[in-house]
């Protein structure tokens, strides 16, 4: 497979592009790649550059040598809102998420979220999750990486909503909640809201469901971790209304 790179502008035919040393090592020592080897890159954008090693030195240039049109993201535009979990638990939900075809990813903090980052922590929590998406996008060939939001709490939520269809997966739902595949199309896009490791509180549900209108929805009779959830609701909303399946 011909390594992929992301690069945060679009590249010119033609013109050198500088790549970091943790790229460079990526492709040097790990890949043993050397000049005249072709890689991939990406911008965002759909469609990808056709590039070459063109200088291994101190610094490691690629040259775009062409563009491939091509548009590998779902016409599902999802937004995972994601209860902040310990660390391998969302950094494990943030990579499987962003292969499933994740569009948006708000880590949620609540009550019974175990992880409590202070601002130092969650700097790097979050610097960390946005290298993890970019290498998922990278490895399963994306065109473009989600966008991953910093850890937000539930008053700040409401501003980041879109007017999509909003559903709650609650491991309590039981035969009251929807069933997934009852539900109506949800259109160009639907909002998915799953809660921490330590669930979320009756208070938080009903935040949930009467002030910011998620339709809550259960995944039936098994109750899932709470990165198995993320994975498993992307998945099933790629299946019935994305392009899986």
């Amino acid at each position: 497979m011909i390594p992929r790179l992301f690069v945060p502008h679009s590249p010119r035919i033609g013109e050198p592009l500088a790549l970091d040393d943790a790229e460079r090592h990526r492709l040097l020592r790990t890949l043993r790649l050397t000049r005249g080897d072709t890689v991939i890159l990406f911008s965002g954008e759909p469609g990808e550059w056709r590039a070459t090693i063109v200088d291994t030195g101190p610094v490691l240039r690629v040259e775009p040598v062409a563009f491939v049109a091509a548009e590998k993201d779902s016409p599902l535009r999802v937004t995972l809102i994601l209860g902040l979990t310990k660390s391998g638990a969302i950094e494990l939900a943030v990579q499987k998420a962003v292969e499933a075809g994740v569009d948006r990813l708000i880590p949620l903090i609540s009550r019974y979220g175990v992880c409590r980052p202070d601002a130092r922590q969650s700097d790097n929590k979050s610097r960390r999750l946005k290298r993890i998406a970019i290498e998922a996008a990278q490895q399963c060939g994306r065109t473009r990486v989600p966008e991953l939001l910093d850890p937000v709490g539930w008053s700040e939520l409401p501003p980041l909503l879109t007017p999509d269809p909003r559903l709650l997966f609650w491991e309590a739902a039981g035969d009251q909640g929807a069933r997934l595949r009852a539900l109506p199309h949800p259109g160009a896009g639907v909002t998915l809201l799953i809660g921490p490791e330590g669930g979320l509180t009756a208070e938080e549900v009903r935040l949930a469901r009467e002030e910011l209108g998620f339709v809550t929805v259960s995944l039936g009779p098994r109750v899932l971790r709470a990165e198995t959830a993320a994975m498993a609701t992307v998945v099933a909303c790629q299946v019935l209304w994305g392009d899986m399946g």
